[in-house]
Formats: C-alpha cells, structure tokens, sequence
C-alpha cells in the first residue's frame, strides 16, 4: 500500500510485486485488468482502476478498494446478515457473467489450458469433458477467470459494490464451467477452517449460496443449464479438489505448504470419493432464461 500524493490530494493505491511471473504474463494481468475496468458497464460491479506497470520489474499499480474480500465475511471474521451474504452471492454470478461476456472468445476456438503448465488435473477434466459438450447449453468459450474465488472479490465497505482482482495472466481457453466450480469448490474450501470448522459456525450453507450465484450468472447470461452442463461443473470441481492436493506448486520448502497439503489430503480424499454432486442440484438446472 502507499499513498500517491497529488499536491493536497492523497490518495491510496496497491502496488502488486511479481517477482515469480514472466513479463508477458505481468504486461497481460495489467491488460485483462484494464480490460474489465473500462468495459465493465455496471453500477455495481467493476474492479480497481489500473495505473501503470513495468512488466519487465514486475510491478503493477491499481487504485485500492476500501473493502474486505468476500472469504473474509464468509469465514465469520466480520459478520454480516445472512441476507448481506445472499446478495453478495448474487452480485458475484453477475460479476463472472459480466467477465464471461468481455472475455468471450470465437466459437471456433479450441479449448486450450496449457500441457506444459502445472495444471494436469485441469487438463485431464478438459479432455474427458470433450465428448459432453453437445449436451450442454453453455458452450460459450471464455478467457477463464481460473481464479474466480471469494478471496478475488472485495466488496466495498458500507455498499453493495463488488470489486474483482487477480486478473488472470495466461491465454487460456476454455468454457465458463471451469470458473463457476472453482467458486463452489472455495466455498467448500472456507467451511473446512476455522472457525467453522472447529467452532461449529454456521450461518450459511454451500449449496444455498452456490445455488444464488449460480442463478445469478445463469439470469445474467441468458441461459438455462442443462444436466450436461452440471455434469461439467461436478467433473470441474474435482479437478479442483486434485489440484488442490498437489500443493508442490506453491514451493517444496518450509513448513506451510507441507502442512497445508497434510490438512487438505484429509478432505479432499473424502470429497473425490462422494458421487457426482450435481444429482443433488435439481433446481439449479430450471434457471429461467431472461
């Protein structure tokens, strides 16, 4: 955080170091950023005003959000209403919807994540899911967010303005199912920590919240999902519970990834060895088309 003084104007910006990432994919955050901020034409949805960036250092500079990440209200350390939590789910379907649309790309693309990147699991959900397209209403291709959690969604302090940042740093390609159960799979993620884990919390259920910002997105876009597209989300998520085992990217040194990998291992076996969740979402799949 530093404040940028402007003769008696001060004003506070984030300045974000890269120091692990390639210039290309710094000089392309800083794009996608840009990208929605001016794009996005929505009173209640936007994200931090881009500033500046040297790719080459790594360094990129955006307006600060006076606001607390969405995981943060989740995980009870700042309560809220249940209500307050509903309308956020909801204003998060249209924030993905909304990024869906600025980042959609041609019909004709084909779906590409990256063989040479650290990202196996999500590969091998992209080449089983292939031959399930045709059942499936969404089959728009998008720039996935990859990314698309509570903790990259601040919602702005007295308001119910929603913020989105991390902006993804690769091209991918892909279709919207891969964003929609990665943010199902954070929402389970905050129920395995504290405190709702260890001190019985429990003011709102995953599948309520997911279903509101499922239909949200689903309103927004148009669409009604069919049991090809759910079957997409529930083979989505597991991937994200594999990958999310294999905590080797984070560094194979000091004790914090290894004993999150210890934690996360415990669960995550649970979760791959339940059937497909989407069985046990039969309204999520009569979303009205607007």
């Amino acid at each position: 955080m530093l404040d940028l003084c402007k003769g008696q104007i001060r004003d506070r910006i984030v300045v974000k170091i890269s120091r692990n990432y390639q210039p290309r994919e710094v000089a392309l955050e800083f794009a996608n950023l840009s990208r929605f901020h001016y794009g996005c034409k929505d009173e209640a949805v936007s994200s931090p005003q881009p500033l500046f960036v040297d790719a080459e250092k790594g360094i990129l500079a955006m307006s600060q959000v006076q606001g607390v990440n969405l995981a943060h209200m989740l995980h009870e350390i700042r309560p809220v209403s249940l209500q307050y939590l509903n309308s956020a789910a909801d204003l998060s379907g249209i924030a993905l919807a909304k990024f869906h649309t600025l980042f959609r790309r041609g019909e004709n693309e084909s779906i590409n994540i990256d063989i040479n990147a650290s990202e196996d699991d999500i590969n091998q959900f992209l080449a089983e899911s292939q031959e399930r397209m045709g059942e499936c209403n969404l089959k728009t291709m998008v720039t996935p967010f990859f990314d698309f959690t509570s903790w990259n969604i601040i919602i702005k302090n007295d308001s119910m303005m929603l913020y989105l940042i991390d902006f993804p740093r690769l091209d991918y390609v892909c279709t919207p199912h891969l964003d929609l159960a990665r943010f199902r799979f954070g929402l389970e993620l905050i129920k395995q920590f504290p405190p709702a884990k260890f001190f019985g919390l429990n003011r709102w259920d995953v599948d309520s919240l997911f279903e509101r910002f499922l239909s949200g997105y689903c309103r927004e876009m148009h669409v009604a999902l069919s049991q090809g597209d759910l079957w997409l989300i529930a083979r989505a998520r597991k991937a994200n519970i594999r990958r999310a085992q294999d905590l080797a990217r984070k560094g194979r040194c000091g004790l914090q990834p290894k004993l999150e990998q210890a934690y996360l291992q415990t669960f995550c076996r649970q979760w791959l060895d339940q059937g497909d969740v989407f069985s046990k979402w039969p309204r999520m799949g009569r979303a009205e088309k607007a």
